[in-house]
């Protein structure tokens, strides 16, 4: 593949995904702003945080380089300690968003568990508590990157080969393996749940399910509906990225063409980080209702 043909794809993608991006992002932290029942709730928390995650990603990380691809404005090959800081918050906030949604996930596991103990768990306080460790963590783990990366023959590179395996393996690991896995298990295990739980009522209401109990259920089936199909998505964006990058690593110096597959499929990553609000807001039928609504009285009064 000829670079030309990824700085035009840059130069027309990453302009319409900060633009739709930053415009779900701001609608999903007005939306869950807006009424004290989705304020409040847990879920609605991870949400809002994986809104203010993907912004950061967007103009931290979707902008710069889009600045250094179509106007050779790059600081990283100037200034070691910007190499260093930028190569460190961009595998951080990358790694983020999709932790979010595994919280979400875990959070509606909670939600539909019938012990009390784990049911606790699933408030807006504990939620800041997991979320505040889950991003201290994230940022722990990736600590090693600013250490093992420098500006060598004007690139920002890792060091040594060596590091460059560990990375490739360490990023297909807990930023392209991970996430999917554990939100499958998290959203089957609530979903298995759920399925036990209406067969035990329908029994007990002889295979009559009052109304309001018809419409929790339907709204807990659609969540995680949502869920797994963020879960392809997370699939179809990364997965990619991870296995060129390993390719790379094992042609270090040897294949031009693998660095632009890797610069295309970094495009691609950067799609998952745009599109949560128009998967799970437009998706999930209450959000959407509330959308709808929030339009209407303040576009159409």
């Amino acid at each position: 593949m000829n670079e030309n043909i990824y700085i035009q794809l840059s130069r027309y993608t990453q302009p319409i995904l900060i633009l739709f991006g930053t415009i779900g992002a701001l609608l999903n932290q007005i939306l869950f702003h807006r009424r004290k029942l989705l304020k409040n709730a847990s879920c609605s928390f991870y949400f809002r945080v994986l809104s203010i995650n993907d912004l950061l990603v967007l103009y931290i990380i979707v902008f710069t380089q889009w600045l250094s691809d179509q106007f050779h404005i790059d600081p990283t090959i100037q200034y070691v300690w910007y190499c260093k800081i930028r190569t460190y918050v961009m595998f951080c906030l990358y790694a983020v968003s999709p932790y979010c949604i595994i919280l979400v996930c875990i959070d509606r596991f909670c939600r539909t568990s019938k012990y009390i103990q784990y049911r606790r768990l699933a408030t807006s306080r504990i939620a800041r508590q997991i979320m505040i460790l889950t991003i201290l963590m994230i940022f722990l783990i990736y600590f090693h990157i600013p250490f093992q990366y420098n500006i060598i023959h004007s690139k920002c590179i890792p060091v040594n080969l060596f590091y460059y395996h560990f990375l490739g393996y360490f990023l297909l690991i807990f930023y392209c393996l991970c996430p999917p896995i554990l939100m499958t298990i998290f959203s089957s295990w609530t979903l298995i749940l759920l399925r036990h739980r209406r067969q035990k009522q329908e029994r007990k209401y002889n295979l009559r399910i009052i109304l309001p109990r018809k419409r929790r259920y339907h709204r807990d089936y659609q969540l995680i509906k949502i869920l797994f199909l963020y879960v392809i998505t997370n699939i179809i964006c990364t997965l990619p990225f991870a296995i060129i990058f390993l390719l790379h690593v094992y042609h270090y110096n040897s294949d031009y063409q693998l660095l632009i597959l890797i610069k295309c499929s970094i495009l691609l990553c950067n799609l998952n980080h745009c599109t949560n609000f128009y998967v799970y807001t437009l998706g999930t039928p209450v959000y959407r209702r509330e959308l709808i609504y929030l339009i209407q009285r303040y576009f159409f009064l």
